[in-house]
């Protein structure tokens, strides 16, 4: 089934990047990969489907689904940025985040994208969460633009409870 959802974004980014302007912050990301637990737990697996649109009444609105390895989050949110120039944007998020088995708790996300040469944007993150301290953690990524709308990228993420290596697909309009 996860192929098959990987084909269909993949199809519907390469027909509807074609030829269209990216803002910043209006992309649909999916990414897939592993958990490694790090105390000897087997490795699980990772999905992330998120959206940001930029609105004219709040600045960015933020809807994710999260699983790592079984523990399912969807989290909505709402945020700003500052662009510093042509190259490199400043960004934050607040997050309500709804967990599958426990309590709801709020996250804050603040975190910076660079692009480095015309076609590579180098993304990194930090967030931390008031209930579930686990969930807390930095993420950097590395995506290439196929085209000005599509790119793909490499992540890594550190959280304090597990590491997740994990590669994802980006489409902007």
């Amino acid at each position: 089934m996860k192929k098959l959802i990987v084909s269909s974004i993949a199809a519907a980014t390469m027909a509807l990047s074609v030829g269209a302007q990216a803002a910043p912050f209006n992309y649909i990301d999916y990414a897939m990969g592993t958990v490694d637990y790090g105390s000897g737990a087997s490795d699980g697996d990772y999905s992330n489907l998120s959206a940001v649109f930029e609105t004219p009444i709040v600045p960015l609105i933020s809807l994710e689904s999260v699983d790592y390895g079984g523990a399912d989050i969807l989290k909505l949110g709402i945020g700003n940025y500052i662009e510093l120039g042509s190259y490199t944007t400043l960004f934050g998020f607040v997050h309500y985040n709804d967990y599958d088995e426990a309590d709801s708790d709020f996250s804050i996300t603040a975190g910076v994208n660079s692009t480095l040469t015309d076609r590579l944007e180098l993304r990194a993150s930090y967030s931390t969460y008031t209930d579930h301290d686990g969930f807390d953690g930095f993420k950097v990524g590395l995506g290439y633009y196929f085209t000005e709308n599509f790119s793909i990228s490499g992540n890594y993420e550190s959280l304090d409870f597990a590491d997740i290596t994990s590669f994802s697909a980006r489409i902007s309009f």
